[in-house]
């Protein structure tokens, strides 16, 4: 198993996702890390995306479906786990959404129950390659929570300068991002423990293909 930390973003998934076939030539992609609730997840809730929208450029009705045996030994992972878990679509979106409100119209217009930046790009590379692609994130957001800031601020241009300027005017901030990094932290510890799971199927996955 190759650990491939992407960067934020669909530029940077696609690119790690093709570098990792030229270099690796693996037997499938996952994609993992955090994502934002759109439905009822609460903070940890591992998501197994079973259908992922690109929503980057425009909104599209078409997705791509995530490996039914990936998917088979993810569930069976979580349950392992005896952590919470969804199923359900995710759909990608080219910036962070970030306010409450946002986030419950996008779950209303995609039907998706979570939202990234990244799974739609590294999906289009498994796709392209016609090898398995599996989602397994796990939320540090809730549908119902705003962030504490406009996390958008930190990719524009001098964003590190504007971030510390709001946070200098608004020292609330500073409380609310902490919360964040113990929503992460708790997030992580969920994918942990499925990984742990999922990892010891691996063997069983490629002796079947």
């Amino acid at each position: 198993m190759h650990l491939i930390r992407t960067g934020v973003g669909r530029d940077r998934a696609r690119e790690a996702g093709e570098t990792a076939l030229s270099v690796i030539g693996p037997d499938a992609l996952i994609s993992t890390g955090y994502a934002g609730a759109l439905g009822v997840a609460n903070i940890g809730e591992v998501i197994i995306g079973t259908e992922i929208f690109d929503w980057t450029t425009e909104q599209s009705g078409q997705g791509i479906q995530a490996d039914p045996e990936l998917l088979d030994r993810a569930r069976e992972a979580a349950r392992d786990a005896r952590i919470a878990w969804t199923q359900g679509p995710v759909v990608t979106v080219d910036r962070v959404v970030w306010r409450a409100s946002e986030k419950q119209a996008l779950g209303e217009v995609s039907g998706a129950i979570a939202v990234d930046m990244e799974s739609a790009a590294i999906a289009k590379v498994a796709s392209s390659a016609g090898i398995p692609f599996l989602l397994v994130r796990a939320i540090s957001d809730r549908a119902q929570d705003d962030l504490p800031m406009d996390l958008n601020l930190w990719f524009a241009p001098f964003g590190f300068l504007r971030c510390l300027l709001q946070v200098s005017q608004r020292p609330s901030v500073l409380r609310g991002l902490y919360e964040m990094k113990r929503h992460a932290d708790q997030a992580s510890e969920s994918l942990r423990r499925v990984f742990l799971k999922l990892m010891a199927e691996m063997p069983v996955i490629a002796g079947a293909r």
